[in-house]
């Protein structure tokens, strides 16, 4: 076979792929993209971005500014409890006013706060860009490994709320206290976070674009 009929059949082939409406040829392309993100998309970006974790879905509401559902049917913000009637959109100055008291009782200042990066958090089904190549320091946002004796499942994302002695803390907006040991299922610690734990920090937020995974996994979880 020559040359000139290779790349004919290439072509054809190419054109069968992503024009042809055959469920056949829409698995193939599915393929194609899945190959390209996993191994040529991701791999480059990730040297970009200075990190394994470019871009990172948010699978959790625990840094969300808003009063939110939890696995309990229950409205909360910072363990605070609310009615169905209260659940309005909440601002910085109201999110300040149901969650400041414990950053205040640590010596972080509502203005202090207010010049963290996004400020306002993000919420579950956000896509976050990671950025790898930077200095921890109070009020990042950071991916992190959960220490060893944790069972989480995945990368934590947090905001930097300490560092002392090379030890970094970090807290979620969302909840009402650190994740210790003795105080979640997972038996997660971020009171003592090490550099070599962080992945990254968030540099920005896509809000929403992360739904389509969720929405995948759980309809896959549900399949098999």
């Amino acid at each position: 076979m020559t040359f000139a009929e290779i790349k004919t059949k290439a072509k054809k082939f190419w054109n069968w792929v992503w024009h042809s409406d055959s469920i056949l040829s829409w698995l193939v392309a599915l393929i194609f993209i899945f190959i390209f993100v996993k191994f040529i998309f991701f791999p480059i970006l990730s040297l970009i971005m200075g990190t394994s974790l470019p871009l990172a879905g948010v699978e959790s509401s625990s840094m969300d500014h808003q009063i939110i559902e939890n696995e309990l049917g229950m409205l909360n913000l910072c363990d605070k409890s609310y009615l169905k009637k209260d659940k309005v959109f909440v601002d910085f100055d109201n999110y300040w006013k149901n969650c400041g008291e414990w950053y205040e009782n640590k010596g972080l200042s509502k203005n202090e706060f207010s010049n963290f990066p996004i400020k306002n958090g993000f919420s579950k089904g956000d896509i976050i860009i990671v950025w790898g190549r930077f200095e921890p320091k109070v009020g990042d946002i950071i991916i992190f490994r959960p220490n060893k004796e944790s069972s989480a499942p995945r990368p934590i994302i947090h905001r930097i709320i300490k560092i002392e002695n090379g030890m970094i803390q970090t807290k979620g907006d969302h909840n009402p206290d650190q994740l210790k040991s003795s105080n979640n299922y997972y038996k997660t610690d971020e009171t003592s976070i090490q550099k070599e734990q962080i992945i990254g920090k968030a540099i920005f937020k896509i809000p929403y674009l992360g739904w389509i995974k969720i929405v995948a996994s759980d309809i896959l979880k549900k399949i098999f």
